[in-house]
This record gives structure tokens, sequence and C-alpha cells, in this order.
């Protein structure tokens, strides 16, 4: 509820343009700060606490925010009174929860029941007086194809990074501190990346930043589908990172410009839920896609090896989609 709240304070403050696009690069800069942050204190606080020091950490975090944000942020006006799409709210929350289910623990019935819960939000939001999600913006090629290339985004690199940290903890032999370094080190190459893209968007627009985003995030973790057993491998995992993770971060600027681009003000709250839904439904379904895919084979490092093809596969075909899906049009 907060992160959506958050973006759209930034997409309705800052006009569609240059100004935007370098704003919501210094976001992804800021998220992949966090993700650097908390790579490097989650392994210090399990190697010298435990793991249940890296959920305590969230409290002192989340009473400084309460805090600040009344004095920092002004309330913005409220439109007016509207109804709610309760029936729209039902059937897209159980179809999500369904189909996540299922991808999770291998479920058909669970599917059967995402795709007709899924079907029938469609239905009701073509018929609803007050749609929660009107279907003119979900069909939307900016809309579609940005919240597509952000759901292989963030399916994608999540899971390579759960895939490496098993690789290694469970093949190399690092710790978690160690694990944390190697992880984290390289998200600094992502904090320039979010600053670098929204001035790149603004030159080259989005449709060819997050292709070549995308492109760029699936040929480098190319080179870790042949890592082997021994600790030199790192000399090729951490350079693969960097580059991995800048592309990454590009990606995620880019994907939240385009599928926030072209909307009024008051449906800017739409449009940035529907960016961060993505987000968090391709991280919580990546993982297990992958973890299954690397469960085929007896040999977890042949099992990693494969996952991780699965991998480029996906993310390279993605990025040649959206290059066709976001083309201009007359």
């Amino acid at each position: 509820m907060a992160t959506p709240a958050a973006l759209s304070l930034i997409t309705s403050t800052f006009a569609e343009g240059p100004l935007r696009e370098r704003v919501l690069g210094l976001n992804g800069a800021l998220l992949s700060a966090g993700f650097t942050v908390g790579a490097l204190v989650g392994g210090a606080l399990v190697s010298l606490l435990s793991w249940r020091a890296a959920f305590f950490i969230n409290v002192p975090v989340a009473v400084a925010v309460l805090v600040a944000a009344p004095a920092l942020i002004g309330e913005s006006v409220r439109p007016a009174r509207l109804r709610l799409d309760l029936p729209g709210a039902v059937t897209v929350t159980g179809g999500l929860l369904a189909a996540i289910y299922a991808v999770i623990e291998r479920n058909v019935p669970a599917a059967v029941a995402g795709v007709l819960l899924l079907g029938a939000f469609w239905a009701i939001e073509l018929r609803s007086p007050a749609p929660l999600a009107p279907v003119r913006i979900l069909r939307r090629p900016t809309v579609k194809w940005g919240n597509y290339a952000g759901l292989v985004v963030f399916a994608m690199e999540p899971a390579m990074i759960f895939l490496m940290t098993l690789y290694l903890q469970n093949v190399l032999g690092f710790t978690p501190l160690e694990t944390g370094l190697v992880l984290g080190v390289p998200g600094l190459a992502s904090v320039g990346a979010g600053v670098i893209a929204g001035r790149v968007i603004g030159r080259f627009g989005g449709r060819a930043v997050l292709s070549c985003g995308l492109a760029v995030q699936g040929l480098a973790t190319l080179p870790l589908v042949f890592l082997g057993t021994d600790r030199t491998a790192l000399a090729i995992l951490i350079p693969a990172l960097f580059v991995g993770f800048f592309g990454h971060v590009t990606c995620i600027v880019a994907y939240t410009v385009t599928g926030t681009s072209g909307l009024p003000d008051e449906e800017q709250g739409l449009a940035t839920g529907l960016t961060l839904m993505t987000q968090q439904v391709a991280i919580t379904i990546g993982i297990p896609i992958l973890g299954s895919v690397a469960a085929t084979r007896s040999v977890e490092l042949a099992g990693i090896h494969l996952a991780l093809g699965v991998d480029v596969a996906v993310t390279l075909a993605s990025a040649v989609l959206v290059w066709a899906g976001l083309r201009p049009r007359g």
C-alpha cells in the first residue's frame, strides 16, 4: 500500500517528460542502494547474530518512516468519494492468489480457479460503472507492454540472485556474510544505473532503453550458465553481476516510465499500483519457477545451470517482444 502511494506522489508531482524520468531514475537508484545495503547488512546480521535479526531490523526503519512522513509529506487534494468496485477487488485478488499458489505448489485446480477468477475480473471491469482498473487503460500498449517487461525483469533477476546464493553457499562454500559481499558490492553499479537511466530514456526513449536493458540483463546472465566448482569462478561472476545489475535497474526505471506514461494525474495511482503489483507478483513466482527447473536435475550445479539457461532465453525473447510491442503506431 505504501509503495504505490509513494510512487504516485512522484508521477503526479512531476509532469511527464525529462524531469520525471530523472526523478524516477533517482528512485531506481535508491531501490538499488536498498538492495546493496540489505545484502551487506543482512549477511552481517545472519553471520554475527542470527537469521531472526534480519527481520527485527525492519522495526526501527518502519518507526522512523511513521515519525518522519507526516512532517515531510503534505496531504494531497482528496477527490470526490468514489464507489468501491468490490466484485472487481475480490476477483482480481482471489485470481492472483490462486495463480501464485498454483505456480508455487504446482496445483492444477488452483491454476484453473485463478484463470476463471481473472476472467471474471475482466468481465466485471467491462461492465462496472466505477471499475477498479478500467479496461481502456489496461489495453494501452505502454501499460500492457511496460508491465509485461516489469514481470520478466522482476521474475528473472531475483530468481538469478536466489540461484547464485545457493551456488555461493552450497557449491563454493561461502558464509552468509561473504555471500552478501559478493552480491552486494556489484549492487553499487545499479545505483549508478538509476541515476543514468532517466537521462538515457530522455534521449533515446523508453522503448529502446527498455529493450536494450532486458538484453543486457539476459546477456550478463549467460556467462553464469558455465560457472564451475572452483572459486576462481568469482572472476566471471562479479563482473557479470555488475553488468547485469546495471541492465536490471535500467529496466526498472524504463518500465516504470513506460507503464505510467500518457495518463492524467488522476490515473497515476492506478498506473503505479499496476507496475508495483506486477513487481510483487513477479518476485513471488520467479523463484519458484526457476527453482522448480533447477530441481529437475539431481546434481545441484547442473540444476542451477539449467535454470539460468531458461532465465537467459526468457529475458532475451522478451526484449524482442517488448521492442515489437512498443513500436510506434499511427
